[in-house]
């Protein structure tokens, strides 16, 4: 059951995967923030900023140790 991949067959994404769309977040993010904008959508930036460093943080360091185990 759990070896079941859907229609498609595809792996969901891996850690290197995601680290490259937190980095992509935290550049989008960082971009839009200096524009002129609302309140709203520079919190809203910044926590897209904020919430993309940590995922890189994270996948990152999940990355680097999956590289690891795999030598």
């Amino acid at each position: 059951m759990h070896g079941y991949r859907g229609l498609t067959g595809r792996r969901g994404p891996g850690y290197g995967e995601r680290l490259l769309f937190s980095v992509a977040l935290v550049v989008v993010s960082l971009l839009w923030i200096g524009q002129d904008m609302a309140a709203w959508a520079t919190a809203a930036c910044a926590v897209g900023a904020v919430g993309g460093a940590l995922g890189a943080c994270y996948f990152g360091w999940r990355f680097v140790r999956s590289r690891g185990d795999a030598r």
